[in-house]
């Protein structure tokens, strides 16, 4: 997935319709906050799923190593839709076990949504990625590094406007920028329990055409399984939280992923997804 806000605001806003059809029953003063809660709920929630990172998994993050070591050359990912499998993502890999290639589809469709290809250095570390969309779009992420450590990027979309812009002011910390019609919008940053693994996200967006400013805070609960494979990812409080579940085959490949969103003390959604390799 990409850096650019497109994704991530298809998923928030194709959520955020279902979330209020399902809440127009509530009185206008509950219906408010509720509706508030889970637009930060789903805006992080799609921010957790579609961030890309400088290894394997889709929000797992796992070493690119383990993909080498067991020759893999291709993942899909499905989604559970009752008894039957959706293809949401086609992932290709080189023999070093990198991205070299990912594929989204949407709904169900038989054309891919949009395509990313991944570039390296000499010294393997990423240097630039390509997202070209269906309808023409061509959004272009550079990578910057100071003695191979990654210090900033910068995503720029066909008219060189800025998407967004990512900073690294140390190796457990990301700040981002987001950016709608060339103004940023939204400020988040994220601090990491260990690699790629989140531990805080923080941040504030701006409505569009109004001066008024959303802010959330959210902490993530973390568990592993002996093998350091994290298995489970819970924040949110007692009534309106998230709750993540991954299981790995034998090879500790993520083989299954399952997400709750709770509201009010009941499931508002739930999302599966199984992982084939090839």
């Amino acid at each position: 997935m990409n850096f650019c806000t497109y994704s991530v605001l298809l998923v928030l806003l194709s959520a955020d319709v279902r979330a209020k059809s399902s809440l127009n029953s509530q009185p206008s003063p509950m219906r408010t906050v509720v509706r508030k809660f889970m637009r930060h709920l789903l805006t992080i929630l799609a921010i957790y799923i579609f961030q890309i990172s400088y290894s394997q998994e889709l929000d797992i993050f796992q070493n690119d190593s383990l993909y080498s070591m067991n020759k893999i050359s291709s993942r899909t990912m499905y989604s559970l839709k009752d008894t039957s499998l959706q293809k949401e993502l086609v992932t290709t890999y080189n023999p070093t076990g990198q991205k070299s290639k990912q594929f989204w589809y949407w709904n169900g469709d038989s054309n891919f949504h949009n395509v990313q290809t991944f570039y390296y250095s000499s010294n393997g570390l990423i240097s630039s990625l390509i997202d070209s969309f269906a309808n023409g779009t061509v959004e272009i992420t550079n990578y910057f590094y100071d003695n191979n450590l990654i210090k900033h990027q910068v995503t720029l979309d066909q008219n060189n406007d800025t998407c967004d812009f990512r900073f690294y002011p140390s190796k457990n910390m990301t700040i981002k920028r987001w950016y709608m019609d060339g103004k940023p919008y939204r400020y988040d940053t994220t601090i990491f329990e260990r690699k790629n693994i989140k531990f805080e996200y923080y941040g504030m967006e701006r409505y569009s055409g109004s001066n008024d400013l959303s802010r959330w805070h959210y902490k993530y609960i973390n568990q592993f399984d002996t093998s350091g494979n994290l298995v489970k990812v819970s924040f949110g409080g007692r009534a309106n939280n998230s709750t993540t579940k991954y299981t790995y085959d034998n090879r500790n490949l993520l083989k299954y992923k399952d997400n709750v969103l709770m509201n009010q003390g009941k499931i508002a959604m739930r999302m599966q997804y199984t992982f084939i390799y090839e």
